[in-house]
């Protein structure tokens, strides 16, 4: 059975959760943005999408690695990440390079790199320009809600700082007013489970081809990869190797590429891992062994656990890649 564009993206999601705070932002900034979207009369599941990868840019490796040095990636938080930025390592420009990899938003890639755009540098009869409006007022929003005491005075302030300003598209001003009227709006954007929900239910259900399921894969490792100089470049060179060593195996070229991806994504449970682990120069004590080896399980956690598993066999292979034959590997000490 083939993966989904929705899979992908819930993995994904799964995936930021690791990363403190941005996965709350992405997730807010989705809701925000495909609800002023609906009242401009656009697509939600665009909208949705592209508000929830709006910030995918900040997982690159100089920021990672200022972050881990100043803040620690496990306690860094929001306006830490964003205070990286830089002309030449601007999230923006980078998140945009991502996205143009990923098939089916790629076209909007533009919607990204312009999502901090002053509205007198957006062109309000494109589509794209006015998409990015809308992020950005989403954004800002959402950054107010993730760095102010949560309550009924926060609401008022976010209110009138959009009113009051100068940033925003009028007709994204108008319709965030419409709505922020609705105290139902204001606690659904802090309620993690109606933010997943309403996330979940507007992502297009497109079965992936095995050229778009490698390029996701290709972000996938790209992210992980970031985390750590340690892991810098070890899952692509795990990816090629297992990639040649199926080929020598003759295991066919569909095969081939289900072991290319799986090995793209078999690390994507260190993104839960202590960087201070994964760093140290030493031995790990039996502690920091344990810590390090429950990366596997944290994978099973972040692919979506047996459901997942039992749908797409590939996705075991990442699981058991400490496995050996003799029953002494984990996670399951399989035989």
């Amino acid at each position: 059975m083939k993966f989904t564009t929705k899979e992908m993206y819930l993995l994904l999601l799964r995936l930021l959760s690791k990363v403190a705070r941005i996965e709350t932002h992405a997730l807010q900034v989705a809701y925000i943005a495909k609800n002023i979207g609906r009242e401009m009369g656009l697509e939600t599941w665009k909208m949705n999408t592209i508000g929830f990868l709006h910030d995918i840019g900040l997982l690159n490796p100089v920021h990672v690695n200022q972050i881990q040095k100043i803040y620690g990636i496990e306690k860094a938080t929001l306006n830490n990440w964003i205070s990286l930025d830089t002309d030449s390592d601007n999230h923006s420009v980078i998140g945009a390079r991502i996205v143009s990899n990923i098939s089916d938003v790629a076209e909007f890639a533009d919607v990204i790199e312009k999502h901090h755009y002053h509205k007198a540098l957006l062109d309000t009869s494109n589509e794209h320009d006015v998409m990015a409006g809308i992020v950005h007022l989403a954004d800002a929003v959402s950054v107010a809600l993730l760095t102010e005491v949560p309550g009924h005075e926060t609401v008022l302030s976010i209110k009138k700082q959009i009113k009051n300003s100068e940033e925003y598209l009028k007709p994204a001003v108008e319709a965030f007013e419409f709505l922020s009227g609705n105290l139902g709006f204001w606690w659904s954007c802090t309620d993690k489970d109606i933010l997943f929900s309403e996330f979940s239910r507007d992502l297009k259900e497109k079965p992936l081809e095995n050229s778009h399921l490698q390029t996701f894969g290709n972000v996938l490792m790209y992210i992980v990869d970031v985390k750590s100089r340690f892991t810098t470049n070890h899952t692509e060179r795990i990816a090629y190797l297992s990639k040649l060593l199926a080929e020598k195996a003759h295991l066919g070229e569909e095969r081939m590429m289900e072991v290319f991806f799986a090995a793209k994504i078999h690390d994507l449970g260190k993104m839960a891992t202590p960087i201070s682990i994964l760093e140290k120069p030493g031995k790990l004590s039996s502690e920091e062994q344990y810590i390090m080896q429950k990366h596997v399980f944290d994978y099973f956690l972040i692919v979506g656990g047996r459901e997942a598993l039992e749908k797409h066999r590939l996705l075991e292979w990442g699981v058991d890649h400490h496995e050996r034959f003799d029953g002494s590997g984990h996670p399951w000490e399989k035989r």
